[in-house]
């Protein structure tokens, strides 16, 4: 089987990209996250960490940097341009397992931090795609592969630490790891109900947006003085699950500054992140052998 990996696109879908997809064989194409994201929304991130992580002021919100109207403009401007990336992977006219990122907001509901009550047209328009199948919170199976999901807005590390960043206060700090506790859980009960009774444990896949801690997680990019290089941006239980369930395969994606492929679990678990799709990269994930034993990665840019 090979598997057509994509994610962060941040609301583009190069030309490049699309040509270098139709040269492609593959079964399968699995979305880690960042359809819509759009690069508009840099200033405020910027203005935001510069002004809380570096000053110690209270956080900005995207309406107080933009003011109503704009922030409407915007948010359209989103909903449209991952609309758009939609469309382009519905022609691809294979089956679509995907999950969401942290730039995916307006489509999706968040365990712990919000509930959207205007996803009413954007879940109206994923359901002329009888190939796509999220799985942010959940699991499927395809050819004998189990896929598990866990994607969406989550609290890194950098944010446990209340010496990393001025506007971490222990109170939002104790907050967090609350959060935590009840996202791992959310998670680790996920895992059983897929292991559970399961004879192909070791056919499993895991579908991240951010990556586990320890691979493809520290900071690099960003802009100049950016007050979070350095910090790991990966998930502490993922990597957590990964040890303990050993799975195959892990896709992930995030960190736009990285893309490749390591090995954990003394080589048993390939951990891959395609690299930003906004900028043309994916990649071509094969198993082989007469019992998909073997995995071959390829990276293309």
């Amino acid at each position: 089987m090979r598997i057509l990996v994509l994610g962060d696109f941040q609301g583009k879908f190069p030309s490049r990209l699309k040509r270098n997809l139709q040269k492609e064989s593959f079964d399968l194409v699995i979305g880690v996250g960042d359809y819509g994201g759009i690069d508009d929304w840099r200033p405020w991130i910027k203005k935001d960490f510069e002004r809380s992580a570096k000053k110690g002021l209270p956080r900005l919100s995207p309406e107080e940097f933009f003011g109503k109207r704009k922030l409407r403009e915007l948010i359209n401007k989103d909903i449209k341009s991952t609309k758009d990336v939609f469309y382009k992977l519905s022609k691809l006219k294979k089956k679509f397992i995907f999950i969401y990122g942290n730039g995916d907001d307006y489509w999706y509901n968040h365990p712990e931090y919000w509930d959207n009550q205007s996803l009413k047209k954007q879940k109206r328009f994923l359901r002329r795609f009888n190939n796509f199948k999220g799985i942010t919170y959940s699991k499927t199976r395809f050819k004998g592969f189990g896929f598990i999901g866990f994607g969406g807005y989550m609290d890194i590390d950098a944010y446990f630490n209340t010496d990393d960043l001025r506007y971490q206060t222990k109170p939002m700090v104790r907050k967090r790891l609350k959060i935590y506790a009840r996202m791992r859980k959310r998670f680790f009960r996920l895992l059983s109900e897929a292991y559970k009774g399961d004879k192909n444990k070791d056919n499993k896949i895991f579908v991240f947006h951010y990556p586990p801690t320890g691979v493809f997680d520290i900071i690099k990019g960003g802009w100049k003085g950016n007050p979070m290089k350095g910090k790991s941006s990966g998930v502490r239980f993922y990597k957590e699950a990964i040890k303990r369930y050993k799975p195959r395969l892990v896709l992930c994606g995030h960190m736009h500054e990285y893309s490749g492929f390591k090995k954990m679990n003394n080589g048993k678990t390939l951990v891959v992140n395609p690299g930003d799709a906004g900028e043309g990269k994916y990649a071509i994930v094969e198993f082989t052998g007469d019992k998909a034993d073997k995995i071959k990665v390829i990276m293309r840019k």
